[in-house]
């Protein structure tokens, strides 16, 4: 099948993306001199803040209210993509409690031209909900907890030639066993891992700089091992802690209210999903100018844990 390009303008570029395969071209020349950017390449919507686990270091406040309909969210994805936005990624809270979740993925991929993507626990994942969404969704993303018995979920994602990779939050004691866990999860059709920074206050769930090269030292490995076989990738908030590893952007700066932005369960703009300044929309259109505001700005992030240097104009 030839590839259904749509295009996002950057600052004297342009990026083709074709989401049934996930391709992406990037173009410079004469041609593109002219270009700007206008326009994230991505949203991140938290569809809710309700959940069916009780994570300790989740960084969602306490009893957070939900604002969305699922005909907002429609209205969202229709008014994004005339944006020029290229993708919708819906995380949480838990997605899959969001009532009617499937078919939201369904309407978004059939009645726009949007890549919708979501990352989930899996402990509501089967082969129900999959058969439901097939063909209509860019990639699952699973995230890892050893109490959810994640090698029967993969078995599952695999059986039902799901697009899916693994969400990692890589703690001092995950860290001990990631080779091996990674064998396993390959074992049972994991292609694609990405090994996730964590954000928060607690102390013993941060990686010590010796921690940082045990990790550089593992993941060498891995991708010595397995090769084009499996894709390790890193957290863009790991940044320069990472030595030695190649990073998914080339640059000094994560991206964050750039390439990307995140719009919260309660209807407030952030610059990422872990960032402590929120600026709260009514209107779709409020959405663009802090957007706007934000990209000029480029925040840092308070909390420990944040890769993007400080120095741009805002203060940090």
């Amino acid at each position: 099948m030839a590839p259904r390009w749509r295009t996002w303008s950057l600052d004297g570029k342009l990026l083709c993306f074709d989401r049934e395969t996930g391709i992406n071209q990037l173009l410079s020349g004469e041609e593109t001199a002219h270009l700007e950017q206008r326009a994230p390449r991505f949203i991140h919507v938290a569809l809710t803040n309700d959940c069916n686990k009780d994570c300790s270091f989740c960084c969602l406040p306490a009893h957070a209210p939900n604002a969305w309909t699922f005909d907002e969210l429609l209205g969202l994805a229709r008014w994004a993509s005339d944006w020029g936005v290229l993708e919708l990624t819906f995380g949480g809270g838990e997605p899959l409690v969001f009532p009617r979740f499937d078919q939201l993925l369904r309407r978004i991929w059939n009645e726009t031209p949007l890549c919708p993507s979501f990352t989930t626990n899996g402990k509501a994942l089967s082969a129900q909900f999959l058969r439901a969404i097939d063909g209509c969704y860019g990639q699952l993303q699973l995230s890892i907890y050893d109490d959810e018995r994640p090698l029967e979920k993969i078995d599952l994602l695999a059986a039902e030639s799901a697009r899916f990779g693994l969400n990692v939050l890589v703690t001092p004691e995950r860290l001990r066993a990631l080779e091996l866990d990674v064998y396993r999860w390959f074992e049972r059709g994991a292609r694609d891992v990405l090994l996730l920074c964590y954000k928060g206050a607690d102390e013993a769930l941060h990686l010590s700089p010796d921690d940082d090269k045990r990790l550089v030292a593992s993941v060498q490995r891995l991708r010595a091992r397995f090769g084009h076989a499996l894709t390790i990738k890193v957290d863009v908030c790991w940044r320069d802690r990472l030595a030695g590893l190649p990073q998914l952007l080339d640059g000094p700066d994560c991206e964050a209210s750039d390439s990307f932005v995140s719009v919260s369960a309660d209807k407030h703009v952030q610059p990422c999903s872990f960032h402590e300044q929120r600026v709260a929309f009514s209107a779709f259109d409020e959405i663009e100018t802090i957007y706007r505001r934000f990209r000029e700005l480029r925040p840092r992030a308070s909390a420990r844990g944040c890769g993007r240097p400080c120095s741009y104009p805002s203060p940090c």
